[in-house]
């Protein structure tokens, strides 16, 4: 079953990066009341191995383009 994701997202030096992101400029007809600034997530993937120690993998989300997408570039 799958889950809505929607993340916030703060930079030590550009702040809240996630402001307006979910919002009806930004995303258009996928603009959920709420949520405006949070970004919608489609898909997070995450791997952790146990070989010798516990290594973990970088993380990888898929989202539309919105109001972050310059700043996460």
């Amino acid at each position: 079953m799958a889950n809505i994701i929607y993340l916030t997202l703060k930079g030590q030096k550009q702040g809240l990066i996630s402001a307006g992101c979910g919002s009806l400029d930004s995303i258009g007809n996928n603009y959920q009341r709420g949520h405006e600034n949070e970004i919608f997530i489609y898909s997070l993937q995450h791997l952790m191995t146990r070989e010798q120690h516990v290594s973990h993998h970088p993380v990888t989300v898929i989202k539309p383009i919105d109001k972050s997408s310059p700043l996460l570039a």
